[in-house]
């Protein structure tokens, strides 16, 4: 049994790698080609279709499936784009044609009511610019099982062959602009709604009573959608799931007011179905017999037991009033005490050094310190709180991440390290930097400043691992490199050999940097010098946003001296 089953998947494969062999076929996938304007590299010329050409399925020889969904015009073809779909005559074994979100603006062709290929099933024009009216007789030979036609600008009445028993079991012509009323397929329908079978017609200018054609079609599908739309009348029961919201049906809630069905039906010269009179209010239930008034003296009582109430409410409220008013005094005097010893401006945070008050300061530049290792004043001791970083991953997660640091791995041997790319068993991607410490924590301001601070222009640093005389520091993946590869991208990695980064990009990239540097100087408490601004240290994620790297240099910006600020600057970094 299992050789048998072997013998029929080898007998399988070998009819699909079968290259073309129907020249019907042939012209079919030609003809389409030009009409389309589809580019060579998609549909290159002297290649087998059945092997090159993106999106043609084959089996045993002959063409089974064409998929332009996703596929791009030449820039001529760009130019005046059109519904041509004559080639699909010739496919005579096509099943599936997929063109959703390609655009075929025009309108679908008589032929399509009874020329389509025998076989074809699934015919998917969702989202093409098709308008027009649909043919009359497209589904009536009862091949197509699925017919796809939403987001289009479809006009006129819906077909009732689509709706017959014969027609699909999907029908998708939502978002169109279908007018007059459901047909009514109660004469043909019968049975059982097939599984999965679904009718969606919403989002069109449908009116008319429309109870008894919902009915009958919920005997054809299992889930008829007929929402925002016009119809009118009553629901009647159903043996399917009927989603019937925005209309104007009465007794069902979720319906368009009153005025805008009117105004439109006007509009149309028709008018609403009057809803059924309202049934009449039940019989008025006799009234008590009054009771007899109390005596005067009971009254009195009662009279003196509610001022009693009140006025201890009174007194209840005066007193929550008063104890409000104190406790938000004192709050006032605690806190006005407390802004006058902490200086204006600044807070004391728990390392004893001052948060100051986001504002911008002076723009000019001054003297830094010339230890490299000075985020902090405890910066040579180590990190604040390494513990904060370290811990998210273990030495043997970073090897099997990064396939035992391998050169396959490397990315660049930089002056800080080596930079590898790892993915961890969850599927994320991570970069890697390997630095030999030789028991000197050559990352001490880096890790201090990740414990300090986080900004989104700061590539984020997910972990820190010390093993032995070796440091390992693990930072987010930015999927579009650094600014240098995408400075200096050859054009023939683009389409169409575009430059690789237009003016808007590289103005949002100089933005990104900016706001970084901005970051550094002006809301980081003390100023930070980053000390290694370049392309390769402007990260760029996905949508080319600015995460700033290599912040192993990053140190303090002292205040005063008279030294020459570039001289010192440039003495103390690796320049």
């Amino acid at each position: 049994m299992m050789l048998r089953w072997l013998l029929l998947a080898l007998l399988m494969a070998a009819a699909e790698a079968q290259p073309l062999a129907s020249r019907a076929d042939l012209a079919g996938l030609y003809s389409l080609r030009g009409s389309l304007g589809l580019r060579a590299r998609d549909w290159p010329l002297r290649s087998d279709p059945c092997a090159a050409w993106e999106g043609v399925a084959c089996r045993a020889g002959r063409v089974v499936g064409v998929t332009v969904a996703g596929l791009r015009r030449t820039r001529l073809g760009a130019l005046a784009p059109r519904l041509a779909l004559d080639g699909l005559r010739n496919l005579t074994a096509l099943e599936t044609f997929n063109a959703s979100g390609f655009a075929l603006p025009g309108q679908i062709p008589a032929w399509f009511g009874s020329g389509l290929p025998p076989p074809l099933a699934v015919l998917d024009l969702t989202s093409a610019a098709v308008n027009g009216t649909i043919p009359a007789g497209l589904g009536a030979s009862g091949n197509l099982t699925t017919v796809l036609l939403s987001g289009n600008g479809l006009s006129g009445p819906v077909p009732a062959s689509l709706l017959s028993v014969g027609g699909p079991r999907v029908l998708d012509l939502s978002r169109n602009n279908f007018t007059g009323g459901l047909p009514n397929v109660s004469g043909v329908a019968g049975g059982a709604a097939a599984a999965a079978s679904r009718l969606n017609v919403s989002g069109n200018s449908l009116y008319g009573v429309a109870g008894d054609a919902i009915a009958a079609l919920t005997r054809r599908f299992q889930v008829v959608d007929v929402s925002s739309n016009y119809l009118d009348g009553a629901l009647n029961g159903s043996d399917g799931t009927v989603l019937a919201t925005t209309n104007c049906f009465y007794g069902v809630p979720g319906q368009r007011s009153r005025a805008d069905c009117e105004e439109f039906y006007r509009k149309q010269g028709a008018r609403l179905v009057d809803a059924p009179a309202p049934p009449p209010p039940p019989s008025p239930l006799p009234l008590p017999s009054p009771q007899p008034s109390p005596p005067p003296e009971e009254e009195k009582k009662k009279q003196g037991i509610s001022k009693n109430v009140l006025i201890g409410v009174l007194v209840a409220a005066g007193t929550l009033m008063v104890v409000f008013l104190v406790v938000l005094l004192f709050c006032l005097v605690k806190r006005r005490s407390r802004g006058g010893s902490g200086g204006r401006g600044v807070e004391p945070n728990e390392e004893g050094t001052g948060t100051r008050s986001v504002r911008r300061r002076d723009s000019s530049v001054n003297p830094v310190v010339s230890s490299p290792s000075a985020v902090s004043p405890r910066a040579n001791g180590g990190p604040k709180d390494a513990s904060a970083i370290a811990g998210e991953f273990s030495y043997e997660e970073l090897v099997h991440a990064t396939g035992g640091f391998g050169d396959d791995k490397l990315i660049k041997n930089g002056h800080s390290g080596d930079i590898y790319h790892g993915v961890l068993e969850n599927g994320s991607h991570v970069i890697v930097k390997k630095v030999r410490s030789n028991g000197v924590n050559k990352h001490a301001s880096e890790l201090d400043f990740y414990t300090r601070y986080s900004n989104d222009r700061i590539v984020p640093l997910l972990g820190y691992l010390s093993k032995d005389d070796e440091e390992f520091l693990a930072y987010k993946y930015m999927p579009k490199g650094d600014l240098t590869n995408a400075l200096h991208k050859k054009p023939v990695d683009t389409a169409d050999g575009l430059p690789s980064l237009d003016w808007i990009t590289r103005l949002k990239i100089a933005t990104g940097v900016a706001e970084a540097m901005c970051f550094l100087h002006d809301e980081c408490s003390p100023p930070l010098i980053h000390r290694d601004i370049q392309a390769s240290s402007v990260l760029l994620d996905d949508k080319y946003e600015v995460r700033l790297g290599s912040m192993s240099d990053i140190c303090i910006q002292q205040s005063g001296g008279s030294q020459n600020v570039f001289s010192r600057i440039l003495r103390s970094s690796n320049w």
